[in-house]
């Protein structure tokens, strides 16, 4: 289980092999072996033997902001099962576990946008030749998907074969927007249009929620699987996120089609003056309507998609 200590004043202690989390009038005693992770976002004491639990024991202990996005972290200055995680996720950079891990993401992906193009079909009266073409085009690109077979260059395969599927995809969502807010193209850094703009932010905040939970599995986010290592960057983030981009789709899709959306919501910028950026008005809205619908659910999978990664890496040889 995750420990989460998100109220302020709060404090994490030890009392032999157990936690003791104490908020305000409020005691609550747990088992350090029903602990895989404790995530810390207020203002909280933390005794030194509560910190050592969680070192013996190989327990993350997570420091993040107010919106979960960690900016520190324990690390046991011994090796213990987190460091035998990394090792092996950096030895199958390359292999066939690898090329399972990234073929099942895309394939999830995939299959969540022909999910929800059939959803959006299904809502319409009216013939949508758009969407008609892009399910078949996305049935096709799985066809691909399902027959393709472990080989060296596997990973600029699935990325043309997802990135066939996107064009499509997004040339169908473009369709069931009000044809003020359709869109040409995917735009990023910045947007071209709001539809993006929105889209762009709402994948950030989803960001954050899978980084969490990538860090909490003991992974290391800067080593991924299916996109390519960068300095700097979390790629084994942009691997996980794939999962979960089509329910930031559909929150972005519902703010347009539902007309939640207010021309408020929108600014631009006078060092980007061609790019379109969500106002705080908006940015307050979007993360609003993530927390009530999605962001429990992101982290839960995320997380349950980290301890799959380990025991495939643990498991295979």
């Amino acid at each position: 289980m995750i420990v989460e200590i998100s109220e302020h004043g709060s404090m994490l202690k030890r009392d032999h092999e157990c936690f003791v989390v104490h908020k305000k009038d409020e005691k609550t005693e747990i088992p350090a072996e029903k602990v895989d992770a404790i995530l810390v976002t207020a203002n909280a004491l933390i005794s030194t033997q509560a910190v050592a639990l969680c070192l013996e024991k190989n327990i993350q202990l997570v420091l993040a902001n107010w919106a979960g996005k960690p900016f520190g972290r324990f690390w046991v200055s011994t090796p213990g099962r987190a460091t035998e995680h990394r090792r092996k996720q950096y030895l199958h950079q390359n292999t066939i576990v690898a090329f399972k891990i990234a073929k099942d993401l895309v394939t999830c992906k995939l299959r969540t946008q022909k999910k929800f193009l059939v959803d959006l079909k299904g809502n319409r009266k009216t013939l949508n030749e758009t969407l008609d073409n892009s399910i078949k085009s996305i049935n096709k690109s799985m066809q691909n998907l399902n027959n393709l077979t472990f080989s060296p260059s596997f990973k600029q395969t699935l990325l043309g074969i997802e990135g066939f599927a996107a064009a499509e995809y997004f040339s169908a969502i473009s369709s069931v927007l009000p044809k003020k807010y359709a869109f040409k193209e995917r735009s990023r850094q910045p947007a071209q249009d709001k539809f993006n703009a929105v889209l762009n932010y709402v994948y950030g905040v989803t960001y954050s929620s899978v980084e969490k939970s990538v860090i909490l599995s003991g992974l290391d986010p800067n080593a991924g699987i299916y996109h390519a290592d960068s300095y700097g960057k979390p790629t084994l983030v942009f691997d996980l996120i794939e999962l979960f981009r089509t329910k930031a789709d559909r929150i972005a899709v519902k703010l347009f089609t539902k007309k939640y959306v207010r021309d408020s919501w929108f600014t631009s910028s006078n060092e980007t003056p061609l790019g379109v950026f969500l106002s705080k008005e908006g940015r307050k809205a979007v993360i609003t309507i993530y927390l009530q619908e999605v962001s429990d659910t992101v982290e839960k999978e995320s997380w349950l998609y980290c301890r799959k990664i380990i025991n495939l890496l643990t498991t295979e040889h």
